[in-house]
């Protein structure tokens, strides 16, 4: 039997997918309580079959959803959320020292 594949592999081996691995990081500001933190993400960049590219996020080993379609505040719960870049959370941070930007708020009872 011929490989069609053209890899050069001994035939009835897979081929393992080629991807990179890169660090990026993300400031986030939750727009209901205030709380701005920062998560570094590896993001590992692949290709499926068709050469569409996917993406799959970790913090340390662990697989996490991407920050992109799952934002959820970590002082709150609240889904007001927005990505900033961490220059940004810094710049929050110092502008407002004592406003407590970041600072755990508790919810006002209505």
């Amino acid at each position: 039997m011929t490989d069609i594949r053209g890899s050069g592999e001994e035939p009835g081996t897979q081929r393992r997918p080629r991807f990179d691995r890169v660090q990026e990081s993300y400031g986030f500001a939750c727009l209901h309580c205030g709380h701005t933190w920062e998560q570094t993400y590896e993001i590992e960049h692949h290709l499926d079959r068709d050469n569409k590219p996917f993406f799959y996020y970790y913090t340390g080993e662990e697989r996490v959803p991407s920050p992109l379609s799952t934002l959820t505040c970590l002082n709150c719960g609240e889904h007001k959320v927005r990505i900033t870049g961490t220059a940004r959370i810094s710049a929050v941070r110092s502008a407002f020292p004592h406003s407590g930007a970041g600072a755990p708020r508790t919810r006002r009872r209505r």
